[in-house]
């Protein structure tokens, strides 16, 4: 059959624009998308990473540049107070003081005046710094920003656990400093009463306004203070975290927060822990990563199920942060599982 003239001409139209169309995160498609209707591979303590090696706290094998580059636009990393003399942990129970008893032995070589400046305590730490110290927010954060200038059309997402409690204003300066700042997303939408619903930037939009980086704090986040640093549990839902090895079946129900209230984003936690018990009281360790290996957690076909799984809790809706330890295990299965939510055929 003859197709008439303008019909023809309609196509190539539509063709020639989606041909021509710069991408958003790697895909041109994504970029009338809703900010919560997009899936991004996400490392679980992205700074826990060698060296040093052999440590109980590791969480990744390469380090945030690396992971930047390999395609992660999401990472979870936990600031923590740095004490140059003794070393505290947020932990209260015996891993505490273990780690602290550590904090305090590898204090005595050093200074005991701590700074006034949160450019210098503000530190990205594995609950104590005495285990693992990537040394101060700002000087990842800048690693980010170098990244974000390189590639003016991806979008970041940082989820920062508050192990010290740290204010707002106390987070500020390495935004500042490190330049990043000035991709910081900042929502024109108010609280709502049902925490969801909210009228999220497509991904154009955000690239277009560049404001490119959206930051998630879990306490103590006050837009009053830093417009850009939003409160994690106004928007964010996480399924459970503490999968204790050997796991069968991962779970997708809702565990924080508890209130059973759903939210816009949803945390997929695919990770699991060691777990030994020491006076009565349990204590979790990273799996290592041949750990990962031998026991497959990383491979497709696991994630596939916990996905399956999580669509029968949450439907066909996008499941925002697919998270890992060891991403780079499993034959770049995290990124496959990304593009098969946000509906692409990964090759």
């Amino acid at each position: 059959m003859r197709q008439p003239l303008g019909l023809l001409f309609a196509i190539f139209l539509h063709l020639a624009s989606a041909l021509s169309a710069e991408p958003c995160n790697g895909h041109a498609e994504l970029c009338s998308r809703s900010y919560r209707d997009v899936s991004f591979a996400c490392t679980h303590n992205s700074y826990s990473y060698p060296p040093p090696h052999a440590l109980p706290v590791l969480n990744q094998e390469r380090n945030i540049s690396q992971q930047l580059t390999d395609g992660v636009r999401a990472f979870m990393i936990d600031v923590v107070k740095h004490h140059p003399l003794a070393v505290e942990s947020s932990d209260t129970g015996i891993w505490g003081k273990i780690t602290g008893a550590i904090g305090s032995w590898l204090g005595n070589n050093q200074s005991a005046q701590s700074s006034s400046d949160p450019l210098e305590y503000v530190h990205l730490c594995h609950g104590s710094c005495a285990l693992i110290d990537k040394g101060p927010l700002v000087d990842t954060l800048y690693v980010i920003r170098q990244f974000m200038d390189a590639n003016p059309r991806e979008i970041v997402t940082l989820i920062i656990e508050n192990v010290s409690g740290f204010t707002p204003d106390e987070l500020r300066p390495s935004f500042e400093q490190s330049g990043i700042a000035t991709y910081a997303y900042a929502p024109d939408f108010a609280p709502r009463d049902t925490h969801s619903g909210y009228a999220w930037p497509t991904l154009e939009q955000l690239i277009g306004k560049n404001q490119r980086l959206v930051t998630f704090l879990d306490d103590k986040a006050d837009v009053a203070q830093v417009p850009y640093i939003l409160p994690e549990w106004e928007y964010v839902v996480e399924i459970p975290y503490a999968n204790i090895h050997p796991v069968e079946n991962f779970p997708c129900n809702q565990d924080r927060p508890r209130d059973g209230v759903a939210r816009d984003l949803v945390v997929m936690n695919h990770f699991v822990y060691n777990r030994a018990t020491l006076a009565g009281e349990n204590i979790d360790t990273p799996l290592t990563a041949q750990q990962v290996k031998d026991h497959g957690y990383n491979e497709l076909a696991s994630l596939d199920t916990h996905w399956q799984t999580c669509k029968s809790v949450w439907g066909e809706r996008a499941l925002n942060f697919i998270t890992l330890d060891y991403y780079d295990i499993g034959n770049g299965s995290i990124f496959q599982l990304v593009d098969q939510i946000n509906g692409f055929n990964s090759v």
